[in-house]
């Protein structure tokens, strides 16, 4: 069984590298990285919180891997759909061609001639800087 000590030291030693680089993201990954990280230890919070709260806290204790895991799931999401500073799904910078995810535009509009409000949602599919 895994102790409270054991796990204590292993998000110690996670959280000492993974925050003890620059202050600034440079690139989208490092952004994405960030956010799986605290998503990961949001999610060993919210587990510890819940192994707290069982009648018997010593037979939940994989509450605590179990949030971290969805956690950092969710960071990860998060992270790649905040990153990117693209609206498309594909684009091409500087002769480089890349792709993201793409970013959902959803725009309100009045029709004036039926006095109705209409709503619009697009996809940017493909972007060339020049």
């Amino acid at each position: 069984m895994i102790s409270i000590k054991k796990i204590t030291a292993v998000f110690l030693i996670f959280t000492f590298f993974v925050f003890s680089g620059r202050a600034l993201a440079a690139d989208a990954m490092e952004v994405t990285l960030k956010d799986t990280a605290y998503g990961g230890i949001i999610g060993a919070l919210i587990g510890s919180a819940f192994v707290l709260l069982a009648d018997k806290p010593g037979d939940h204790l994989d509450y605590i891997p179990t949030g971290a895991g969805l956690g950092m799931i969710a960071g990860a999401i998060y992270g790649i759909t905040t990153a990117s500073s693209s609206k498309s799904f594909s684009e091409i910078e500087n002769g480089k061609f890349s792709m993201h995810v793409p970013t959902i535009k959803v725009s309100a509009m009045r029709d004036k001639t039926v006095d109705a409000k209409e709503t619009a949602t697009s996809v940017g599919l493909f972007a060339y800087k020049f």
